[in-house]
């Protein structure tokens, strides 16, 4: 069987490509109630004789903790945000040159205590989301593995897994992120076989979006999402 690993950012009523609306967020949730399905973290996938998904969230946004949290433990469902670690209590200041994406709040360190206290997990999404290939070694090796030991000081936390900027990764990346980290996410789109995938290359389905009863269907009990 294979897992369905989501992915979202904010979580707001707000007119943002980045948000998705509450009512479809619960809806997404309901769904997955609904249709037996267990969230894990990527650590604790053991066997695969039950319907299991990975739910993620990238770039911490404080809306997370308002909006999302509340539903996700309505629903008994954990999450994995990936947080910027130089940028914590701070704004989305890599999109501002993106005029459809309005400043947002990142969580704090308070919020991500909290996130981390109801059962929720945390990894890196680096210390500034750069785009990683573009960066010379030492500036990708600061990235990458200072964000971890930033975050591991800031939570007292393991952080185990690394999401890539942007989705943006190649072999030497990769190779930086397998010296540190236990696994890492990309936004290739498929449901994770680990017969067929990289752990370090872990593909994610975007659930960012209004999405159809009948594309859920899709999405989750076809090989919809594994075409590529």
């Amino acid at each position: 069987m294979k897992i369905p690993i989501l992915s979202y950012h904010s979580i707001s009523n707000e007119d943002c490509p980045l948000s998705l609306n509450l009512t479809e967020f619960e809806k997404q949730l309901f769904f997955f109630k609904k249709n037996n399905f267990q969230s894990v973290h990527f650590n604790e996938i053991k066997d695969l004789s039950s319907k299991k998904i990975i739910i993620t969230f990238d770039d911490g946004y404080k809306d997370l903790i308002i909006n999302a949290l509340p539903l996700l433990k309505k629903y008994n469902f954990k999450a994995t945000c990936f947080i910027i670690s130089d940028l914590i209590g701070k704004k989305n200041i890599w999109d501002e040159l993106n005029t459809s994406i309005k400043d947002k709040e990142l969580m704090n360190l308070s919020d991500i205590h909290f996130w981390l206290k109801n059962g929720m997990c945390v990894g890196s999404h680096s210390k500034n989301h750069k785009k990683l290939t573009l960066l010379n070694k030492k500036d990708a090796i600061d990235e990458i593995v200072s964000s971890k030991d930033e975050l591991e000081t800031l939570t007292g936390k393991s952080i185990n897994s690394f999401c890539y900027p942007y989705g943006l990764h190649n072999e030497s990346i990769v190779n930086i992120v397998k010296e540190k980290y236990d696994s890492a996410y990309t936004t290739n789109r498929s449901r994770f076989d680990p017969a067929r995938h990289d752990k370090y290359k872990l593909p994610r389905i975007d659930m960012g979006k209004t999405i159809s009863n009948f594309k859920l269907y899709l999405k989750f009990f076809t090989p919809y999402e594994d075409i590529l």
